[in-house]
């Protein structure tokens, strides 16, 4: 398995993980008409810290909740066919570039598939800014859980 990215769009989202240190970004690369591209999505999870911090413990320095309103008319978009949802990104600060067990109870989260099954997942370390590695994760049925895959950048 090998999840397959544009090196623009690579860039894109290293930008995004240096622009949002210390805090964790989150967002979406999509396909749509035949070219991707990198949606950005506000991670909301310092507001539902300030807001309940004993039911959202965790800040923006160490989790993302992507906001609800950006999210749903991509889901709707993809489930009437007009884009293609090709991978979910987000970035650790000052961490590793790994699927952590916060990152696979979010993406599993649903009764019998994970949250946006046929999308891959990527992880991007940041620290002091600078990109240091990034990490594809894939939905693997045979096994029910994410796996490490391959990232594949292509073209510009």
């Amino acid at each position: 398995m090998r999840l397959q990215v544009s090196r623009a769009n690579i860039a894109a989202v290293c930008r995004h993980a240096r622009a949002a240190f210390p805090n964790e970004c989150c967002g979406f690369i999509i396909e749509r008409q035949g070219r991707r591209e990198v949606v950005r999505v506000s991670n909301v999870q310092n507001q539902l810290h300030a807001k309940d911090p004993m039911q959202f413990p965790r800040s923006a320095r160490t989790a993302y909740t992507m906001r609800w309103k950006e999210v749903e008319p991509l889901l709707e978009a993809a489930y009437r066919g007009q884009i293609r949802l090709v991978a979910v990104y987000h970035s650790h600060p000052k961490h590793g570039a790994y699927f952590s067990a916060w990152d696979r109870a979010a993406a599993e989260g649903w009764v019998d598939d994970p949250n946006y099954a046929t999308a891959g997942q990527i992880v991007v370390s940041v620290h002091r800014r600078r990109v240091c590695r990034m990490k594809g994760f894939a939905w693997d049925a045979t096994v029910r859980g994410f796996v490490e895959v391959e990232i594949e950048i292509s073209g510009a």
